[in-house]
């Protein structure tokens, strides 16, 4: 005689599960989205689509990719990890402390990012340009 005992709970799928998009594929996403907003306008407090400050722009951003931030640049500044030049990676933040507020902007390599500038709007920088080089950068990585 056979004798079977079910114990337990069962959990019945009718799809399998969609895997959460690689770090790559975000990363990727978050730099086509950031390019495709080149030129944009600078506002204060705006969060686009139309115009941005520097945090608007990286909430913005990194909402396409379905991550979310918080909106004021401090609060972006607190979350993730804090890393090095050396282990930038595409789509990490860099931040930078201007004469009474951070600023921050998105990296594209590990010499360029792109921002919302309040001269320039939407656009692509170096850090080791005069301007930016005589400011404090740092990195985080929040993916």
């Amino acid at each position: 005689m056979l004798l079977f005992i079910v114990s337990g709970c069962a959990t019945v799928r009718t799809k399998p599960p969609v895997p959460a998009p690689s770090k790559p594929d975000v990363r990727e996403k978050i730099i086509k989205t950031a390019l495709s907003l080149k030129g944009r306008p600078y506002k204060k407090k705006a969060k686009g689509p139309d115009a941005f400050d520097c945090s608007g722009f990286v909430e913005y951003v990194y909402k396409k990719a379905k991550i979310s931030l918080p909106p004021s640049t401090r609060e972006q500044n607190e979350i993730g990890e804090k890393i090095a030049l050396k282990d930038v990676s595409p789509g990490d933040l860099v931040f930078f402390r201007t004469i009474k507020v951070f600023h921050v902007g998105i990296m594209l390599n590990k010499k360029e990012f792109i921002h919302s500038s309040t001269t320039k709007g939407v656009s692509i920088d170096r850090i080791d340009e005069n301007y930016w080089k005589k400011k404090k950068a740092y990195f985080r990585r929040v993916l």
